[in-house]
């Protein structure tokens, strides 16, 4: 199995995750969800259209609490040799890291339900030759730069799950 298909296959699952609507999701090297610079208020504009920088990013209402969002990361650990027959058998670990976010001070039941379900959604599923094992949560906690570089801050739960192919 590539890298590329180990990655559709990750993209794909979490495509079928209904615990959090898919614009909510932020996808490896897609366009995102930030919150709005500095100086603009709510989420849209008076016709009612989202505000958009100029990578694509959506941007998420700065009010207290607008609800939960995700980025997934795929990291792929270095591959080894699992045996050999007529030819070597390689193996491909690696994580997925699953970064939820709320706003700070907007509790964190809703969140960790969240990540409770993510964690349902990957632990043990397996597709072909991809095969992903246990499953946990890391309560990251918040400040003002959490998961946002404009800075105005988020608590962050990660989900890690740990995968192999081949």
């Amino acid at each position: 199995m590539t890298n590329e298909e180990i990655r559709r296959t990750i993209v794909g699952r979490m495509a079928t995750f209904q615990g959090l609507p898919q614009d909510r999701i932020v996808y490896p090297n897609q366009p995102g969800i930030y919150s709005p610079p500095p100086g603009l208020k709510g989420y849209a504009d008076e016709s009612g259209a989202p505000y958009v920088n100029a990578a694509g990013a959506r941007y998420v209402s700065n009010d207290p609490d607008p609800g939960l969002w995700c980025r997934l990361n795929i990291n792929p650990a270095p591959a080894f040799m699992a045996g050999m027959a007529d030819r070597p058998y390689t193996r491909k670990p690696g994580l997925i890291v699953i970064q939820c976010f709320g706003r700070i001070r907007s509790g964190v039941r809703a969140l960790s339900e969240l990540a409770d379900a993510l964690e349902a959604h990957f632990a043990y599923w397996s597709n072909g030759d991809l095969e992903c094992l246990e499953a946990s949560h890391i309560d990251v906690g918040g400040s003002e730069s959490v998961g946002n570089p404009a800075g105005t801050g988020f608590y962050q739960m990660n989900v890690v799950v740990s995968y192999r192919a081949g």
